[in-house]
């Protein structure tokens, strides 16, 4: 199987708490440049962690966690739900002991494309998007929000504006052995030759936002080329929130 994989990794205003994995090596640098690998792999694994900024050592919990993925998934572990709550434990054996970790927290969006398949896991507000060959776009994550949750309950309508308080996460990964109630989002979906993943952290799409994220795309771009173009967006935005980048293209 044969994948091309576009990166970039960049800090932002503020201190690197993003982790970014595409495949072949983890990133947590004030500054990844827009590079390309290619993999001939029956199996790929790509991922991103954003620490969560309020927590202590946020920057620990999203390393600890990707170093976690890939370990297990180093091991043969399935692509479950049961792997990101042995990752949780793992989480809070490593930083939840501790007084000054204790509390540390990360949200993850992590891929798996085999076959013609991929399959998707996050929790909190990383995302992953499926853009088709043909052009058409759709969010495979879901974000784990105090708003989607009101939605999900009937508490809230969907289209309605509400308080930006209600954008806070109600799901993460954190360094505490009584949090283990976190929702895990799973999602499989058709990965065809000439389909597209991308893979960021809430640096991104919370900047560009979907509308801008998307007229920004280019198939002609190439990936180094296509990254390159969201990043330089974000950074002209200001780029307010560390952000992490990864888009994955089957070949044909």
């Amino acid at each position: 199987m044969s994948f091309k994989i576009g990166f970039t990794q960049n800090q932002g205003r503020h201190a690197q708490q993003d982790c970014l994995w595409n495949g072949k090596r983890v990133f947590q640098k004030i500054d990844v440049p827009s590079a390309e690998l290619s993999v001939e792999d029956p199996i790929l694994h790509a991922a991103v962690c954003d620490g969560i900024s309020m927590s202590p050592y946020a920057e620990k919990a999203s390393k600890k966690v990707m170093t976690f993925l890939c370990e297990e998934l180093g091991k043969g572990r399935n692509f479950d739900n049961r792997l990101l709550r042995h990752i949780h434990g793992s989480l809070c054996d490593a930083l939840a002991s501790r007084a000054n970790t204790f509390g540390s927290a990360t949200t993850i969006a992590a891929v798996q494309c085999k076959d013609d398949q991929c399959t998707v896991m996050n929790v909190g507000d990383s995302r992953v998007y499926k853009i088709a060959g043909n052009g058409q776009w759709e969010q495979l994550s879901h974000d784990h929000t105090l708003i989607n949750a009101m939605i999900a309950s009937g508490e809230a309508k969907p289209g309605v504006k509400y308080a930006r308080m209600y954008d806070a996460l109600d799901s993460y990964l954190v360094a505490d052995n009584e949090e283990t109630d976190f929702a895990i989002h799973r999602r499989e979906a058709p990965f065809l030759p000439g389909d597209s993943l991308l893979v960021c952290t809430d640096g991104v799409h919370d900047v560009l936002g979907d509308a801008k994220l998307q007229s920004l795309y280019s198939e002609g771009s190439g990936l180094p080329g296509q990254v390159e173009i969201w990043r330089k967006a974000i950074l002209s935005a200001g780029a307010p929130d560390n952000f992490s980048i990864i888009l994955i293209r089957k070949s044909m």
